[in-house]
């Protein structure tokens, strides 16, 4: 899958959706009360942040080479 198919405004979107997701699994496992919630802080919701990242940067990679 391209990154130039899905345009730059799309792919921002969605990583400022993964970012917010993984924001909220972490805030939600700060209220949690169990062995699981540091798994599920770290993993799941670290997990989503990172894609969010790389999604964003990848994005910005591919608009700039498109762009020259």
């Amino acid at each position: 899958m391209k990154f130039n198919a899905l345009g730059f405004d799309r792919l921002l979107r969605i990583s400022g959706v993964l970012a917010i997701l993984g924001l909220a699994v972490e805030a939600y496992t700060l209220l949690w009360f169990h062995p699981l919630s540091f798994v599920a802080f770290a993993l799941v919701g670290g997990l989503l942040i990172v894609v969010g990242i790389a999604v964003y940067l990848l994005s910005l990679l591919s608009f700039l080479k498109s762009s020259k």
